[in-house]
């Protein structure tokens, strides 16, 4: 190509490039999602499980948008997510937050019955400690004598006498291992506590199978 051609060539370019800054220059940034498709967004994710997606999408909302008028649904959809993805910790720290902000808010009982619900979850059948299980068992009674909580206190009467199985299913837990080392006495004591604390709840002719055993050691 001559010179003449090539001065051309780069003048025609050169106009061309003036006439379309999208080639030289970064694509516009996206404009950033309002409230409303945020939320929207969010939701969409949280049908379909994506649980992760969904709370990074809600905490951008809560962030980028206080004054987002269904920012207790934002809360209370955090402390959800974390709750279905099996985060119970998390949950219960979101559902307690929730109820802190707006303790009148018509969700107040299912927050209060989740976050008894993310003490059971974390109950574990062969494991010594009741702590996990008073809690959850604690929480439930609240919310049961709680005149306020309609179908909540009914399902939370339902979940504590779920909670006092699970405490005579410890004692006899308990019961077996301590008599598997031959601590007899400590064995004896969490039998007789299931017939005298948890009665009734489908643990008694253990306890008593335990203590037969247990006659004269």
């Amino acid at each position: 190509m001559n010179p003449a051609r090539r001065l051309i060539t780069m003048a025609l370019a050169a106009i061309l490039l003036a006439g379309c800054p999208s080639i030289w220059r970064s694509a516009a940034v996206e404009k950033p999602l309002g409230a409303d498709e945020l939320y929207q967004k969010a939701e969409g994710e949280f049908k379909s499980k994506n649980y992760p997606q969904a709370i990074e999408l809600l905490e951008r909302l809560k962030s980028a948008h206080p004054d987002f008028a269904k920012t207790p649904e934002v809360y209370l959809k955090l402390a959800d997510a974390s709750y279905d993805e099996g985060s119970y910790e998390k949950a219960a720290a979101r559902y307690l937050q929730f109820l802190e902000l707006y303790p009148a808010h018509k969700e107040v009982p299912r927050a209060k019955f989740n976050i008894a619900m993310c003490y059971f979850k974390q109950i574990k059948n062969t494991d010594l400690d009741s702590r996990v299980v008073k809690l959850a068992l604690d929480s439930f009674k609240q919310l049961a004598n709680d005149a306020n909580a309609g179908e909540w206190a009914k399902k939370a009467e339902e979940n504590a006498r779920e909670c006092l199985k699970k405490l005579a299913e410890k004692e006899i837990y308990k019961a077996q291992t301590y008599l598997s080392v031959s601590n007899y006495k400590a064995a004896r004591l969490a039998a007789q506590r299931v017939l005298e604390e948890f009665p009734k709840l489908g643990y008694d002719d253990k306890a008593q199978e335990l203590i037969k055993k247990l006659k004269g050691k």
